[in-house]
């Protein structure tokens, strides 16, 4: 029997600041939700004119973690101490395998002064932490898309089966079986998506979703939305509305984090510490 997810909790984002002086909403990353096994945070950076982009995001390190961007509209540009050199634009995605160890940048690139996009933390598994970085991005062309009546969507990350068939996006990633799906309601309109992953998110960045078909319960704009386990998920709107999915399996490994270096021990992230400052991750 089919068992619909249920909204256990309803989370705010917070006004932040990163970088050198980008300004940007903290969806997740902070307080009781920071490890939402195996997402570690979900930043929302929006902004009209530089004001609130400061200088970007100059050169820094990571081990441990795989970061995903992704730009609804404008875009980054990325360079890492591999020698890789590449910027994404509207409805592209970044990703990174931080792995042992990586130094990057990125800057923004606004679109006519406009500039929507959100990052992501995935934890990586013990096992997988020292391997070797690695840097990639997917044009919005290559990305799967789908819509139904009312809705429509984009597969950014994982696999998904709509009304029998089975999409899959170009970056999957086997032991967590992350999924991130951007879905728009074009101004009303009912979903109901088959997601079996242990855990399951929603965040509205734009207008406001009601959850399932009888709890009445509503998800406001820069809200989180924390769900049950369960098999299918029912979202629907009455307005246009903008919504991120991460659903995903959790490792549940130990984790220490020290900013941007993400292990399993207290000795392990002061190992990556004084590694960085040797200048080993440049090697």
């Amino acid at each position: 029997m089919t068992e619909v997810r249920s909204l256990l909790e309803v989370v705010s984002a917070r006004p932040a600041s990163d970088g050198a002086g980008v300004k940007l909403k903290r969806v997740m990353g902070t307080g009781s939700h920071q490890l939402m096994d195996p997402f570690l945070m979900l930043d929302e950076i929006k902004a009209d004119g530089s004001g609130d982009l400061g200088a970007g995001f100059p050169a820094h390190p990571h081990r441990g973690i795989e970061t995903l961007s992704y730009m609804k509209v404008g875009g980054f540009r990325h360079e890492d101490h591999l020698g890789n050199q590449r910027t994404i634009q509207s409805g592209g995605v970044q990703w990174m395998k931080s792995g042992r160890g990586i130094v990057h940048s990125e800057m923004p690139v606004p679109e006519n002064d406009q500039l929507h996009g959100f990052q992501i933390w995935l934890n990586m598994p013990a096992a997988q932490k020292m391997s070797p970085p690695e840097y990639s991005d997917i044009k919005a062309s290559d990305l799967p898309v789908f819509s139904e009546a009312g809705w429509s969507g984009r597969l950014l990350l994982g696999e998904l089966e709509i009304d029998g068939e089975q999409l899959s996006a170009p970056l999957k990633r086997e032991i967590t079986e992350p999924l991130l799906l951007d879905l728009v309601f074009d101004g009303n309109g009912t979903m109901t998506l088959p997601l079996s992953q242990k855990k399951l998110m929603v965040f509205v960045y734009r207008g406001q979703v009601k959850v399932g078909s009888k709890s009445g319960r509503i998800i406001g704009n820069s809200e989180l939305g924390v769900f049950s386990e369960g098999d299918e998920l029912e979202l629907s709107a009455e307005e246009k509305a903008g919504v991120l999915i991460l659903a995903g399996n959790p490792l549940n490994e130990p984790v220490v984090q020290y900013g941007p270096f993400v292990m399993n021990t207290r000795e392990e992230v002061m190992q990556a510490v004084q590694e960085y400052q040797r200048g080993e991750f440049l090697d």
